[in-house]
């Protein structure tokens, strides 16, 4: 019987209790420490999973603790310097947050260090993994709604507060777009190939923020499809709904994270577009599936589904809406060859005003 991958976890705050729940459920690993700056925070988690091995610097953690593996589940800011540190330390798998990256640059930075060391790299864009929007792949791919001509995205929820790391731009690098515009984009490259291009419109409604409130705008992609998306931080009930559209000439695939989970619909003779049909869904623990392919990746020596390249790709695409606004709405070819985050740069310009009223509730 093979020993149990030692892994350790950079950062102890909210994500981390999942990685946590996964790594119970799915055995074959000891975790062996946590690292986290806030020492209520380190305390408290470590209290809480029975970790003994607790560290207020993670460097000092991957020097003493010959680690197999590690969790970086700390915020985008903090992403790119402990896996690069991880990498050096020679572990054999790093598991990273969502998003991969501040931008591009910070991206390529730890996907060097990772091909230096030898070291596997995946990002956790957990809806890829999940069943029903596997099923829909497969579905796609089988025929049954004719080739595929657009694939459509939305993500909505509550405006991302500048007092919370999530609503600042030094600590997140953007609003929902880095925070789930990162899942959608990756979906749109799951289902339909690369970008060629985008155009997109962003806007800031609030005057108290540097992060976007919503951004929406279209891709081409290589194989000939279409993809619109609308990310923004305006839901009226201040919940947070997540869904995805796949349209092809002999029907439609509905998918979403809430209630109604998935729908299906044929055009076909008799039927009217109200003829939706739900799709058998199945509740499980995303994070706990994309974890079990990186732990197989790892003890198999092969390159894991979401890797650090698929990662950098959604990435890319979320930069490159940014710089369509930044450069008045234009339309922006792929490869990318800007290394920073244009948000930022608007930030400095202050090219990204408030550009339109805030929607009345």
């Amino acid at each position: 019987m093979s020993k149990p991958l030692r892994a350790g976890l950079i950062g102890c705050g909210g994500i981390a209790g999942a990685h946590m729940r996964a790594y119970r459920q799915l055995g074959g690993v000891e975790i062996a420490a946590a690292a986290e700056i806030v020492p209520e925070r380190l305390q408290s988690f470590g209290d809480e999973w029975g970790i003994e091995n607790r560290y207020l610097d993670y460097e000092v953690m991957l020097e003493r603790e010959k680690l197999d593996i590690v969790s970086v589940c700390t915020p985008p800011f903090a992403h790119c310097a402990p896996t690069i540190a991880a990498a050096e330390a020679s572990v054999r798998g790093i598991f990273c947050e969502k998003p991969m990256a501040m931008n591009l640059a910070e991206a390529d930075r730890m996907l060097d260090a990772c091909d230096r060391a030898g070291t596997l790299l995946q990002i956790d864009h957990i809806y890829r993994f999940e069943r029903n929007f596997r099923q829909a792949k497969a579905m796609v791919e089988a025929g049954e709604i004719g080739d595929l001509l657009v694939v459509s995205g939305k993500c909505v929820g509550p405006p991302r507060s500048p007092e919370n790391y999530a609503g600042q731009y030094r600590l997140n690098g953007g609003g929902w777009m880095m925070a789930q515009g990162t899942h959608l984009f990756d979906l749109f490259r799951y289902y339909a190939g690369d970008p060629l291009w985008c155009l997109a419109n962003v806007e800031r409604w609030r005057p108290d923020v540097d992060i976007e409130d919503a951004a929406t705008g279209l891709f081409g992609l290589e194989s000939g499809v279409k993809a619109f998306f609308e990310v923004s931080g305006n839901r009226a009930d201040r919940t947070f709904a997540f869904m995805a559209e796949l349209e092809g000439v002999k029907g439609r695939l509905h998918l979403s994270d809430g209630v109604d989970r998935f729908h299906f619909y044929q055009w076909t003779a008799g039927h009217t577009p109200d003829d939706w049909r739900p799709v058998e869904t199945v509740e499980e623990d995303p994070i706990a599936i994309v974890l079990q392919d990186f732990l197989s990746a790892v003890i198999d020596d092969r390159e894991p589904e979401s890797n650090g390249r698929e990662g950098r790709a959604a990435l890319e695409m979320i930069m490159a809406v940014f710089e369509s606004q930044r450069q008045g709405v234009a339309c922006i070819n792929f490869p990318l060859t800007i290394g920073e985050n244009p948000l930022a740069l608007m930030n400095e310009e202050g090219t990204l005003s408030q550009l339109s009223k805030e929607p009345n509730h």
